[in-house]
């Protein structure tokens, strides 16, 4: 009985051993031959592989590196996309105070990042390249202003490189705002390295492959000082909170 136990444990020493030169880490030995990672060591003890087995052995480890790399990054992605379906089912329907709110804040940020804040005398505008904040404002427009097709007018400003992209310009936001391409007969090209008003650095002109979408309420003054108050009685509640 001893003479096959120790039969087996050399025929498993050797198997292990011409693993190893073929390069097989101590981790991928192990699970094949089901032998301690101590054990493997004994055994390894004194073993020296050549410039080629070491070769193949790193090649073997980058290898497993990548594909362990792959392998949690599609478990982080899978996490992260059922945090985000979970989240998106806490957004189930959205009230006309939470629409009211929501388009008061957008249209705050909007003022503020162009340096309009105290500015009503030139109306309601608003610009983006975003799609999605451009449907959210024109629900906002109609659904609490009470506004018409017909009281909004557009404009498409698209970077001078882009000029040739116009057409397709117009039919992308037509697609976007559901209305007709007639609706977007104003735009304008911009330099790509316009001066930023007041800063001495350059700034490229904002806008995606279709350049941006603006909006603009006619005959607007008086919405735009609704809208400012608005705003106030916001930052009176922040300061009162």
């Amino acid at each position: 009985m001893g003479y096959l136990v120790q039969y087996r444990k050399n025929n498993l020493k050797n198997s292990a051993l011409e693993m190893r030169k073929r390069g097989l880490s101590y981790n991928e030995i192990k699970n094949l031959i089901s032998i301690s990672k101590g054990t493997l060591s004994r055994w390894f003890r004194g073993v020296e592989l050549t410039e080629v087995q070491k070769k193949k052995l790193e090649d073997r480890r980058r290898s497993a590196g990548i594909r362990g790399s792959k392998t949690r990054k599609l478990k982080t992605q899978e996490v992260i996309e059922k945090i985000k379906r979970s989240s998106a089912n806490d957004i189930k329907k959205i009230s006309p105070r939470e629409l009211w709110l929501m388009g008061i804040m957008l249209y705050w940020r909007e003022r503020f990042l162009h340096g309009r804040e105290h500015n009503t005398k030139q109306g309601v505008n608003f610009s983006s390249s975003n799609p999605n904040l451009i449907k959210l404002f024109l629900k906002w427009l109609r659904d609490v202003g009470g506004l018409k097709n017909d009281e909004i007018n557009f404009a498409i400003f698209i970077g001078k490189s882009k000029k040739d992209s116009i057409h397709k310009a117009v039919g992308y936001w037509s697609r976007i705002t559901l209305l007709p391409r007639e609706s977007f007969s104003r735009f304008y090209l911009q330099s790509e390295n316009q001066k930023v008003p007041n800063k001495k650095r350059r700034k490229p002109v904002k806008g995606g492959k279709y350049g941006f979408l603006q909006i603009k309420v006619r005959a607007s003054s008086m919405l735009a000082r609704q809208i400012s108050g608005w705003i106030n009685g916001i930052q009176q509640f922040l300061l009162n909170s």
